[in-house]
């Protein structure tokens, strides 16, 4: 379920910097905002890197993720094993083939990074403070902290390209696992279609409301 958790709250959907200035970290934000208003949708290929907190367990997966707005995201896991997570704008779906199981769970009010980076709200800010950190050259990285306290967010690292595209998140959270996600060969504004998030319970297989 960690990893479920992780993706719920990624995506996503990326120089050196001095170091934090409030009214610079504003700005970035601010441009990152305008950047994910006017993508209407996304792909990517992604690694994920997940760390637990409690016993140092070490998880790296790979596949493609495909984002619209509003709403609709579909991660294809294919390494090491195959799983599909899907958001249709109303529910969450988790398909794990080797498991004949999927998880399913209302998409209302998720406040998930990923959700956060599609949704219509004016601006990151309303919920996150953000500041700048030193980064590799070619990207700049902005610390967003959670304004209230959230059990699975304590702090979100995103590395942001010259594009204003999002290429790293890394999630931390109180209990001291951390994920991470990186991106590349992305693509924005292709025209995806909305049955790409379409997904179709296959049959015999156990239902998990989450």
């Amino acid at each position: 379920m960690e990893l479920l958790r992780a993706v719920g709250l990624t995506g996503a959907l990326v120089g050196i910097v001095p170091a934090a200035d409030p009214p610079s970290a504003t700005d970035l934000v601010r441009r990152l905002d305008r950047h994910r208003q006017s993508v209407l949708d996304f792909s990517a290929r992604f690694t994920q890197t997940y760390v637990s907190g409690s016993i140092g367990r070490e998880i790296t997966e790979r596949g493609v993720v495909f984002l619209k707005r509003p709403g609709r995201m579909l991660w294809k896991y294919q390494r090491p094993e195959e799983k599909t997570f899907v958001a249709d704008g109303k529910s969450f779906y988790f398909y794990i083939p080797a498991e004949r199981q999927v998880i399913v769970r209302a998409q209302a009010g998720e406040r998930g990074i990923p959700a956060q980076l599609l949704s219509e709200q004016a601006s990151l800010l309303e919920q996150f403070q953000a500041t700048l950190e030193e980064a590799p050259a070619g990207v700049k990285r902005l610390r967003l902290t959670p304004k209230k306290a959230d059990p699975d967010v304590e702090s979100v690292l995103l590395d942001v390209d010259a594009g204003y595209r999002v290429r790293t998140v890394r999630i931390h959270d109180a209990q001291g696992n951390q994920s991470r996600f990186d991106f590349d060969e992305i693509k924005e504004n292709v025209g995806l279609q909305d049955r790409l998030f379409r997904f179709d319970i296959p049959k015999g297989v156990e239902v998990i409301s989450g």
